[in-house]
């Protein structure tokens, strides 16, 4: 993997001789780390915040360093998945690293109901770490039907554990009481059930088992023979919160005055307001709390000796609990910072009746790049460090001891004007509908060099999509990938004013996160990754004895795939296990996979490993969507996909249908047979045994043998007889019947027949009855066939050209909400890049968005907007 990493050490003071050294050992640590595992991180780009179903996501995956955010392509595939409330994937792809980006798109189906999304990102060597190291993005998906039924959910929390739901119809813009014709509802993925209406209102009592993460309701509601599906989030109780406490440095120490951070969080993980008062154990009022931002605060606290320490809290809801405090400590230490200008103050907290070791260090790390190592002198009463030794990002400060053990860490938060500068050039003031939009964007150092990049700019009209004020490429790049748990609107945290500098300092007070265990860094006990780079599929899997039940080794184990021709070999190993490096190909193409039989072993059982991907354990958070705006949008998005694919499919309620189908029966093993006798072909031929019906197929001819059995030869040679899957010896061909049987098909051609090993070279005869069917491909044990997901073929987003007269009077209508997508603009040597689009029907205002990274390592991010008029 291509990393570029740049380290920096700051001035050593030490006061005594190995100052140099320990700063030199920390830095070859904290060196090794990086080069044993290089992280990676990935920031999802999306052509808006939310859609309807039937439309097409279109986004890019921005794969960089963890340390230096520089971009790297090692990993030759991301995957995409979107997610629903269930927590069930309902699509993946696999995107394939192009000149080094990775971009594509989500078609989502038609009959997707309403309700808060995911699309989750990885590499597959992502996988080594943590579920919360995958970014995620929530998205909004509309069902059509919205502009017609709006559905206001109430839930009331009985005693006895049950929840009481009440769903109300009406009309989102005339408020009219809306009556539907039936309702059907299933909780977290269980039974449906049928619910009554009256006067447009529903209920229903239900419980969910306690702990339960996933509460989620599934609504259908048919409404003049439309189904409108969604689903609504069950909320939690009110009185259901939590608020922890989190003194700075790690430690509530005696005698010395702390600040203690608080946050307070719902059991999904979005932030409550609350206020309290903070008691001792003698039930004394020492202080009292609100929190400001986002359910966090903080106050300054001395502890006593002795005592301990409780809080009264109540939240926006009016419900009260009680939360102790950490417990006071008469021994250790405790860093503290203060920010001032362009300087950290950095002092050490500790008891007041102890005093500070001979020894202690200072180390400063951002993404785990070392920046400043201080030897810590007793008479030091801080330690200041310059801000321009840091990159922008979270920075960690650690005390060690002696031998290097961690005793304290805090993290703050540096914002050096270190990114790419990002200028925006339109070609004019304002523009009239259906006109070119010509851009230039230039892109250059803090120093006003040039730099060389890469971007993905999203144009959307203001009148139906709002972008999105919570998040952006320096919020995820900076803050939220270093951040543990769900930074809720981490854009809000870098706008340039007082009260996000205090809040930011907040953040950094009670969402600590470590990418690497720094006690196992400085004992020199460095963390490797648990996967491989991902450089090209794979098929994997281990070769049986099929009587013994035991793994063989040196069985030649091949791969085929008839679609690109790609065929590949390998052998077992000592465990029985083969590898297969398959060719790189699309997604819905199929490998035949096939053990040869040895002549001492013929018995072979072929396992094919199944492929694995991340679980999915976190919770989701909802995407705040005003209402009016998502079915102002979903009347926009409608118009276009109708225009463009045509009236909806009506989704009427099951109907039963009893009249026979015939349908030709496919194989797993072969696309198209050479020739078939399909069940509707053999309804017309006589009442004949199987071996007449065969005769009738090219080259065939049936011969009796000495014991009066007929058998079919191909060219005269006897050709394999396969039955419901199963292979039979030939004189079984007499024994069936044209009653019996579903399909007759005849393999000759190399490709339907390869499959079948030498027992195939002369021809195959595949017979299916009605009885057995088809059967599954366990049944020809030493052959499998397999779909491994493939990656996504790449389409381009669709831009109209109005660059004639006739194009621009054109009455077919633009109806784009997404005015323009273009995953991959790069720049030239002078740090130069330009993109065009025309403007649609509407006067409005666009913004653009552009986010990308340059080639070493700096956010391109830059809001812009442009105006369209007649």
């Amino acid at each position: 993997m291509n990393r570029i990493i740049l380290f920096y050490i700051f001035a050593i003071i030490s006061p005594g001789l190995c100052g140099q050294e320990i700063a030199d050992s920390l830095f070859s640590l904290f060196n090794r780390q990086l080069k044993c595992f290089p992280q990676e991180k990935i920031y999802l780009h999306t052509d808006k915040p939310y859609y309807i179903s039937g439309e097409t996501i279109w986004l890019r995956a921005h794969v960089a360093d963890a340390a230096t955010h520089v971009p790297v392509s090692a990993s030759r595939y991301v995957y995409l998945e979107l997610v629903n409330p269930l927590d069930t994937v309902v699509a993946r792809i696999k995107v394939r690293q192009t000149d080094s980006a990775y971009f594509g798109h989500i078609p989502l189906p038609p009959n997707l109901p309403e309700g808060d999304y995911r699309i989750r990102a990885y590499t597959h060597y992502m996988r080594s770490l943590d579920e919360a190291y995958l970014p995620v993005k929530s998205i909004r998906i509309g069902d059509p039907q919205a502009r017609f039924i709006k559905t206001d959910a109430r839930f009331e929390f009985l005693p006895d554990k049950k929840i009481n739901a009440e769903f109300r119809f009406t009309h989102p813009l005339l408020f009219d009481i809306v009556i539907p014709e039936q309702i059907k509802l299933s909780i977290n993925g269980g039974r449906k059930m049928n619910l009554k209406c009256n006067g447009g209102v529903a209920g229903i009592n239900f419980d969910l088992p306690d702990g339960s993460k996933t509460r989620v309701i599934l609504l259908e509601i048919e409404k003049d023979k439309r189904m409108y599906r969604q689903f609504i989030p069950v909320p939690f109780p009110d009185n259901e919160f939590d608020v922890s406490f989190h003194p700075e440095g790690g430690a509530l120490l005696e005698g010395t005055f702390v600040k203690i951070a608080f946050k307070a969080l719902k059991p999904d993980g979005t932030s409550t307001d609350i206020t309290g008062k903070i008691y001792d154990n003698e039930d004394h009022e020492i202080a009292a709390i609100q929190s400001g931002h986002l359910g966090m605060g903080s106050f300054v606290h001395l502890a006593e000796k002795g005592k301990t320490y409780y809080a009264v809290c109540e939240n926006e809801k009016g419900a009260s609990k009680r939360f102790e405090l950490p417990p006071v400590q008469t021994g250790g230490y405790s860093l503290a910072v203060n920010s001032l200008d362009d300087r950290l103050f950095v002092s050490v907290l500790k008891p007041a009746a102890s005093s500070l070791p001979d020894i202690l260090y200072l180390l400063a790390h951002t993404r785990g790049i070392v920046h400043a190592v201080r030897a810590w002198s007793r008479q030091d009463d801080y330690v200041i460090l310059p801000k321009d030794i840091f990159p922008s990002g979270v920075s960690h400060l650690i005390l060690l001891d002696s031998k290097l053990s961690p005793l304290s860490e805090r993290l703050t938060f540096i914002s050096n004007d270190d990114q790419a500068r990002v200028d925006y050039y339109p070609d004019k003031d304002s523009y009239s509908r259906r006109s070119k939009v010509q851009n230039r964007v230039t892109l250059t150092g803090w120093d006003n060099r040039p730099l060389q990049g890469s971007f993905s700019v999203a144009v959307t009209d203001d009148r139906e999509v709002h972008t999105d004020t919570g998040n952006h490429i320096l919020a995820s790049l900076l803050l939220a990938s270093d951040l543990k748990g769900n930074i809720e609107n981490p854009a809000s945290y870098f706008r340039d004013d007082t009260d996000s500098a205090w809040a930011l300092e907040l953040l950094m007070l009670t969402q600590g996160w470590r990418r690497y265990d720094i006690a196992s860094i400085t004992r020199n006990e460095p963390l490797y990754p648990a996967e491989a780079l991902e450089i090209g599929p794979e098929i994997s899997g281990a070769v049986k004895n099929l009587l013994a039940d035991k793994t063989v080794e040196g069985i030649e184990v091949s791969a085929a795939s008839m679609k690109d021709g790609c065929f590949v070999q390998a052998r077992t190993d000592a465990s029985g296990i083969f590898r297969l490096a398959v060719c790189e190909s699309p997604d819905s193409t199929s490998f035949i996979v096939q053990a040869t039989p040895a002549k001492r072993l013929k018995q072979l059982e072929l396992f094919i490993d199944a492929e694995t991907f991340p679980g999915i354990t976190l919770p989701a958070t909802a995407k705040a969507v005003d209402k009016k705006t998502m079915v102002q949008y979903t009347d926009k998005a409608e118009q276009q996909y109708t225009h463009e694919h045509g009236i909806r499919t009506v989704n009427l309620s099951e109907v039963v249908i009893t009249a026979d189908r015939k349908p030709r029966i496919t194989s797993p093993y072969y696309e198209y047979a050479d020739h078939s006798f399909t069940e509707d072909q053999l309804e017309k031929m006589p009442e004949v045994d199987a071996p007449e019906l065969v005769r009738h197929f090219p080259g065939m001819r049936i011969v009796i043998t000495p014991y009066g059995s007929k058998i079919a030869l191909f060219r005269n040679k006897i050709p394999l007889l396969i039955v419901d899957g199963f292979p039979m010896d030939p004189e079984y061909l007499g024994k069936i019947h044209k009653s019996e049987i579903a399909q007759i098909d005849v393999l000759k051609s190399i490709d339907n027949i390869v499959i079948y090993g030498l027992q195939g070279s002369n021809g195959v005869i595949v017979i299916y009855t009605k009885k057995g069917g088809p059967q599954k491909s366990d049944n020809l044990f030493d052959i499998k066939v397999v779909n491994p997901l493939g990656y996504q073929k790449p389409v381009e987003f669709y831009v109209p050209k109005y660059d004639t007269p006739q194009a621009r009077e054109s009455a077919l209508p633009d109806l784009r909400t997404t005015i323009h997508w273009q995953p991959d603009v790069k720049t030239d040597e002078t740090g130069t890049a330009s993109f065009d689009f025309y403007t649609a029907d509407s006067e409005s205002r666009y913004t653009i968005i552009i986010e990308g990274l340059t080639d070493d390592g700096k956010i391109i991010y830059r809001k812009e907007s442009v105006v369209v008029g007649e």
